[in-house]
């Protein structure tokens, strides 16, 4: 009896040390990956990519489809925002999606007033798509690696379209105009259920587009 829970002591210590092994490499994967971010946001070399990325963000703002609603529209700025999470990570993507949808709109105040909360939630998104996406490693397989980065995208796209698309920027249309959540949930879930196919399409032909052209390598 006292062997078994002495087996069983050590099973249990050995589990927890490399759990505990697989969370430090995790973390240092994941300090690794900001640290090679946030110097894309001092190179000169990323600072040029960011600068055309932000000036493609707001120029995008501008081409706004309405769906149900003027204040519910459809809009490729996140095309951008991929874009800059996928060769230039989560710190240089966040920029580009909170100045661009600043930029957007001095270029293009028509387009519907301007509201803080839109701007971080455009940060946020930049910042998952950099998060999810940037400094995937692949293994020379084109299927195998083709698939990764598609299931990475399925679920950067997934937490971007729920968590900010639909619950984030739903309450700040709410705030803005004063109404209540679900005046504007209705519409706003079933637009964003419809672009999400839309979203994974366009970021997997820009993550192999990236991939294929070599720019995806200079900035790891």
């Amino acid at each position: 009896m006292l062997k078994k829970l002495k087996f069983s002591a050590r099973s249990l210590t050995k589990t927890c040390c490399r759990a505990l092994k697989t969370v430090c490499e995790k973390l240092c994967k994941m300090l690794g990956k900001f640290k090679r971010s946030a110097h894309n946001l001092t190179d000169v070399r990323g600072l040029v990519l960011t600068a055309m990325l932000l000036a493609l963000h707001a120029v995008l703002g501008g081409l706004k489809i309405p769906v149900f609603s003027p204040d519910n529209r459809i809009t490729l700025t996140f095309a951008a925002s991929a874009a800059a999470g996928i060769i230039l990570g989560p710190f240089s993507a966040a920029f580009v999606g909170g100045a661009g949808d600043v930029l957007g709109y001095l270029i293009n105040p028509g387009g519907g007033a301007y509201f803080p909360g839109f701007t971080v939630s455009a940060m946020l998104g930049g910042f998952i798509y950099g998060l999810f996406l940037y400094g995937i490693k692949l293994g020379g397989d084109k299927r195998k690696d083709a698939l990764k980065a598609l299931i990475l995208i399925m679920a950067a796209s997934a937490v971007i379209t729920f968590f900010i698309n639909i619950v984030l920027n739903t309450y700040w249309l709410s705030v803005m105009y004063g109404k209540a959540y679900t005046v504007f949930s209705a519409a706003r879930i079933i637009k964003n259920l419809v672009v999400y196919p839309l979203h994974i399409i366009i970021i997997f032909a820009v993550f192999m587009l990236a991939e294929r052209t070599g720019v995806r390598k200079k900035y790891l």
